[in-house]
């Protein structure tokens, strides 16, 4: 396998049906890896994996269980789902902020506890948890999307050094 090929990978893309996961989507499997993609919407994971061909799967990642259901055994997580929605704080429904937080962080930590074995087994592992300047930075109205990628790009570097020694990055 040279190193520009994914030839004999599996990926697991959340959020593959649209934008920067569909592009991820294709990406991977252009490169040669087995894409499993997962989409809350059957009609657009079932059309991008078909166009794509890759594997869908549908699934409510603000649901823990969810997670079960989807493949363990992949060598690349593209945590990738995601939503927003704009109010300011003191008009921002609780409700909509944990869904959010269910949704961009707990959901990424629930399937990389879901994948990581099977990448440590092997030695070999590639988690990708797609972040944003709102990772970094704030702005107004976002206290939702904001708070859960600052608490992904974290994620992401405890993932780093608990992996490192086990041959998976993050």
């Amino acid at each position: 396998m040279s190193t520009s090929s994914l030839t004999g990978r599996t990926a697991l893309v959340p959020g593959g049906a649209n934008g920067i996961g569909r592009a991820c989507v294709v990406a991977l499997r252009e490169a040669g890896a087995t894409v499993h993609l997962v989409d809350v919407d059957r009609a657009s994971a079932t059309d991008v994996a078909d166009e794509c061909g890759a594997v869908a799967h549908v699934a409510d990642l603000t649901d823990p269980v969810a997670t079960e259901s989807l493949p363990r055994d992949v060598d690349i997580l593209v945590n990738n789902a995601g939503v927003q929605h704009i109010a300011p704080i003191q008009e921002f429904v609780p409700e909509r902020f944990e869904l959010i937080q269910r949704l961009m962080v707990t959901a990424p930590f629930l399937l990389m506890r879901h994948c990581l074995p099977a990448m440590y087994e092997r030695g070999w592992g590639r988690i990708v948890n797609i972040s944003s300047v709102h990772g970094l930075r704030a702005s107004p109205h976002k206290s939702a999307y904001v708070a859960a990628k600052h608490a992904l790009e974290g994620l992401s570097k405890v993932a780093a050094v608990e992996g490192a020694e086990r041959g998976v990055t993050s």
